[in-house]
């Protein structure tokens, strides 16, 4: 029993170790500013000096310093986010929060997408009453979230694929079309990459 117990000690001490390595990676600016560059459409025509000024604008470090990650919004659930970041949208001078969620191992017990749903919904949510959120009911006033999920090691067949989910409007009776900018409020990307097996 006892050696059971430090075998999970040390599996979950590598893993957190893993862990911690992803995150430093992900908050250098020349990394982010790449990671930006290819995923997200509010900087895909930014030059990467210009991403790194937009976070410059946000934290005068070479790297960003994630905000408060712990989301106790709703009582006794609560969630840590391992990166999230705030960034001015070049697109209309308001701001998009980011997530950025590094995975060692596709979890298998469950699919990415459901929990980065579930990380996405807890994001607009926690804006509600939030100092750097909305007040009461200025629903109008909810900032865009973007949450990134990469998993790193993961099934073959996942090899080299980004799935990206965003709301989308329908008009099933009439025309009632409001901009993009209207509900673009959320999305979610789970990202397999590359792997040599």
């Amino acid at each position: 029993m006892v050696e059971n117990y430090e075998l999970e000690h040390v599996i979950q001490k590598q893993k957190r170790l893993y862990d911690e390595q992803c995150k430093k990676i992900l908050s250098f600016k020349p990394i982010l500013a790449y990671l930006f560059q290819c995923c997200l459409e509010e900087c895909k025509d930014m030059s990467l000096e210009e991403i790194q000024d937009l976070l410059d604008e946000e934290q005068p470090h070479e790297k960003m310093i994630s905000r408060n990650v712990e989301d106790q919004s709703v009582a006794g659930s609560m969630v840590r986010y391992d990166l999230l970041y705030k960034v001015r949208n070049p697109l209309n001078n308001q701001f998009l929060w980011i997530n950025i969620e590094p995975q060692g191992m596709d979890p298998g017990a469950y699919d990415l997408f459901h929990r980065a749903f579930y990380y996405g919904a807890r994001m607009v949510g926690r804006q509600r009453n939030d100092p750097e959120g909305f007040r009461e009911d200025d629903f109008d006033n909810i900032q865009k979230i973007i949450t990134l999920w990469i998993c790193l090691q993961h099934a073959k067949y996942k090899n080299d694929r980004i799935n990206k989910y965003v709301l989308e409007e329908k008009c099933i009776l009439g025309q009632l079309k409001h901009s993009k900018d209207f509900y673009d409020l959320i999305e979610i990307q789970v990202m397999y990459p590359w792997q040599y097996q």
